[in-house]
């Protein structure tokens, strides 16, 4: 997936979760993850599972689509 991104010039983070332990905290209990990769869009409120490279294109379409949040509407749940 790293690749999939840095060929596409899409800023993004890389996080292994076999050698970081806070990234696997985060993966399994932020995300509910179980399946890897696991792409992370706008702080999680978009996940894709796995190496759907069509669900990752609807996704970046959707999130760079959708206005941002202004930080004191982001913790409004």
């Amino acid at each position: 997936m790293e690749r999939f991104f840095t060929e596409k010039g899409i800023p993004h983070t890389c996080r292994d979760i076999r050698t970081d332990r806070e990234a696997r905290r985060e993966w399994r209990g932020r995300y509910g993850g179980e399946i890897v990769p696991m792409v992370v869009f706008n702080n999680g409120q978009r996940i894709v599972d796995g190496c759907d490279i069509p669900a990752i294109e609807r996704a970046l379409r959707e999130v760079t689509a959708a206005p941002a949040l202004a930080p004191e509407q982001r913790n409004q749940h």
